[in-house]
């Protein structure tokens, strides 16, 4: 490998990392899901409000998910933001001790998990409790 090569492999390293945060207030509460969208077959749901499928975050890592208001999920939950060389942060929340994150950003009383690029779907929630 060429010496300039493993030097920008090892800058980069260590300009880019990944840490647990603290949760953000925003994010504690009821969602609602109002939308899902992309994926391969390029779905677009609507969801009218009362639809039941909720995931509620708790202030002690915690949270539940319904579907049409039944429980079917629940366990813990952290975030993880990483840090790219501009400055900016990606933020994931994973669930029960995966390995696996979704990006997610809140919006005032609209939350986005997922993405929809790439083959993946994404589901937009509105908060509806506190």
């Amino acid at each position: 490998m060429k010496p300039t090569l493993l030097f920008i492999l090892i800058v980069f390293s260590l300009i880019s990392c990944k840490k647990s945060e603290p949760v953000s207030p925003g994010l504690f509460g009821k969602w609602e899901l109002r939308r899902k969208y992309g994926g391969f077959a390029g779905i677009d749901s609507i969801y009218k409000a009362g639809n039941g499928y909720i995931i509620q975050f708790n202030s002690d890592s915690t949270y539940a998910s319904y579907v049409k208001s039944k429980l079917t999920y629940t366990g813990n939950f952290h975030i993880r933001v990483t840090y790219i060389p501009d400055g900016n942060g990606v933020s994931e929340i994973y669930f029960n001790n995966s390995d696996y994150g979704s990006h997610f950003t809140i919006n005032g009383t609209k939350m986005t998990m997922g993405e929809d690029f790439d083959d993946g779907i994404a589901a937009d929630y509105e908060k509806i409790a506190n």
